[in-house]
């Protein structure tokens, strides 16, 4: 079965509510007086609900087999939590809706790697998802936009523009999705089921395998036993995703204390989005010559190094504390780019072959719940302590997974030359 490519016109509006939001709502919390605390908790219920979210809609749409109408649902189920968000004078209500926003915005994750699924047979899905990737990222960046412009009084008001983004949505799906379930050949149905564990995750966390010239140049480049060091890689994955959110929780809440207007914050996320965009579409296809490995390690040194340029400026260069967080959060925004492509093809390439399933129902399990946890420990150490431990920490984290990355390399080529040995 092969689709229209116009449904991904869908992927804008959706993408610009998902980004808007993501920034809006720890400000909005800061904006009712809450803590960085309240934030951690917030970003820790969001990440828990997409977990068992993440399962239901997909068994859900397995057993309807509709597409369309999930992404209909996903849509339409906004619009009453974004009008709860703008009526309510509470955090911990701003919690709640936070929470039931994950569980319905993950109704159309299923339906949307149906779609791309779909195109499966023509042998274009890597490019295919490549185009969606980059429009996902467009998409976010345009709901970040309008934010440049608002200040405290008028946040309320931002919520007013991601209605009307979310009513675009509504009419863009309705006009371009058709309502398709692909029904693959019965020697094809393996295949596909396969598949659609690894796509899940993918759509989950969109910027994935974006480079479609970068997917085949590293998989060349790949030389390492499949089957070996999977554990080790999920705990260097899950390292560096604990990492993110221990800084990523926190991070808004620093800038906002630190004198950091809200259309200042937005613009901080949008160079990350921006740096984000550059390295997929442009910088990854013209780099030549770099090995897998040497791709992730050099990757989690720039995150790294990211979180000390950000926290710095707080106790040395306090009259560019902006301008430096400007800059730290377009190389963070470099650094996770380079991570989530070299990470996800490092893990796709040994499992393919191994009953992909379990691993990546393991890498899905590592994503989310180091992100629970790294959530929760960002809010709570930086109301408690402060934010230099929290970003102290952070950086701790991601080194401590480039040494476990380190430490696997070793073993896998020790373990490498020792069957050299054997064989001779």
């Amino acid at each position: 079965m092969k689709t229209s490519a116009t449904w991904m016109y869908t992927v804008l509006p959706i993408s610009a509510l998902s980004g808007g939001l993501g920034v809006m709502i720890p400000l909005y919390i800061l904006f009712m007086k809450g803590t960085v605390y309240d934030v951690g908790i917030a970003t820790a219920i969001y990440a828990l609900v997409e977990i068992p979210a993440s399962i239901f809609w997909g068994n859900l749409t397995d057993k309807v087999k509709r597409t369309k109408l999930f992404i209909l649902i996903s849509v339409i189920g906004t619009f009453p939590i974004l009008i709860i968000l703008y009526l309510i004078n509470s955090v911990t209500l701003i919690y709640s809706a936070y929470g039931l926003y994950s569980f319905v915005a993950i109704a159309a994750s299923p339906a949307i790697n149906i779609l791309i699924i779909a195109r499966r047979r023509n042998g274009a899905l890597p490019k295919y998802f490549s185009r969606y990737s980059v429009l996902v990222i467009i998409g976010s960046l345009a709901g970040m936009i309008p934010g440049l412009f608002i200040d405290g009084h008028l946040i309320r008001e931002y919520l007013i523009f991601l209605l009307a983004v979310d009513v675009i949505a509504l009419l863009v799906a309705m006009e371009f999705i058709s309502e398709i379930y692909p029904t693959p050949k019965r020697e094809n149905k393996k295949e596909i089921k396969k598949s659609f564990g690894i796509l899940n995750m993918i759509s989950v966390t969109p910027h994935i395998l974006t480079s479609h010239s970068l997917l085949k140049k590293i998989r060349s480049n790949l030389r390492i036993q499949r089957g070996k060091g999977i554990y080790l890689l999920l705990a260097t994955i899950s390292m560096f995703n604990l990492s993110m959110y221990l800084f990523n929780t926190s991070y808004i809440p620093y800038l906002y204390m630190h004198g950091v207007g809200y259309g200042g914050i937005f613009s901080v996320n949008i160079s990350n989005t921006i740096a984000q965009l550059l390295i997929y579409t442009v910088v990854l296809s013209l780099i030549k010559g770099m090995s897998l490995k040497k791709y992730y390690k050099f990757s989690t040194v720039v995150r790294g190094t990211s979180y000390l340029v950000a926290v710095a400026p707080a106790f040395i260069f306090t009259g560019l504390f902006y301008q430096l967080n400007l800059a730290a959060y377009f190389i963070a925004g470099i650094g996770y780019a380079i991570w989530n492509v070299t990470s996800s093809v490092m893990l796709y390439e040994r499992v393919r072959k191994m009953g992909p399933g379990h691993y990546i129902g393991l890498w899905v399990a590592v994503l989310g719940l180091s992100g629970v946890v790294g959530a929760f420990a960002s809010g709570l150490i930086s109301k408690a302590a402060g934010y230099a431990p929290t970003f102290f920490l952070s950086i701790i984290a991601a080194m401590v997974s480039l040494l476990v990355f380190i430490y696997m390399e070793r073993t896998e080529r020790s373990k490498h030359s020792e069957m050299k040995i054997h064989n001779i």
